[in-house]
């Protein structure tokens, strides 16, 4: 890589972490382009040249969390769906927890920035849910497949998949906000998809 490349990394690496400190110190809307550039040593111009406007910096901060989430959950719907029985699919829940356990830890800034959004009024606040709005889809396409092939009982999968999402998204943010909560990220989302495979195991 060249000095130029470099240069032009280490100002994007420069303007996301800038954002990223004005968007958690003073909201989305709070933040300014003005304050971002300045914080992280360029001209406002400058700004321009990598994001098209402050919801373009927030989105690619969003991204770095939710790019890999998603692409996690939809491995794990895919290697589901070729599961054809409940023990089957204890390994993949596994590995699915071990991928956001590891991804909890190394994007805690977004993370944070997604708490800090997730019941804004504005673009902020929106650009958290349409994200959110896609993890709960696949969430209820794993589900529906799963009922489909009996692999999981007959439940409101709608219903299963807001309460799935949410309880991991309520112990996310206690283990945020104490340490003590729990002493892996890992067990977090463990703990939930344990609870929900056994409850909603087929009857015996």
């Amino acid at each position: 890589m060249g000095r130029r490349e470099r240069n032009k990394e280490d100002k994007q690496r420069r303007l996301e972490a800038a954002g990223l400190a004005a968007f958690l110190e003073e909201g989305f809307t709070g933040a300014s382009v003005e304050r971002i550039a300045e914080a992280a040593d360029v001209a406002r111009g400058t700004f321009y040249l990598y994001f098209r406007d402050k919801d373009a910096l927030f989105s690619a901060l969003l991204d770095r969390l939710f790019v890999p989430l998603l692409a996690s959950v939809a491995r794990a719907r895919d290697a589901l769906a070729a599961c054809p029985d409940t023990p089957s699919t204890f390994p993949v829940y596994a590995m699915l927890a071990m991928e956001l356990g590891a991804l909890m830890a190394q994007q805690e800034g977004a993370l944070r920035l997604y708490f800090a959004e997730a019941r804004a009024v504005g673009s902020g606040g929106e650009g958290v849910r349409d994200r959110l709005r896609e993890i709960h889809a696949l969430t209820v396409s794993i589900l529906d497949d799963a009922v489909g092939r009996d692999v999981l009982r007959p439940h409101d999968t709608r219903t299963a998949a807001i309460a799935i999402v949410g309880g991991i998204d309520a112990l996310v943010y206690a283990f945020l906000r104490d340490r003590n909560t729990a002493s892996d990220p890992g067990l977090v989302q463990a703990e939930v998809i344990h609870l929900f495979r056994h409850g909603l195991a087929p009857r015996e």
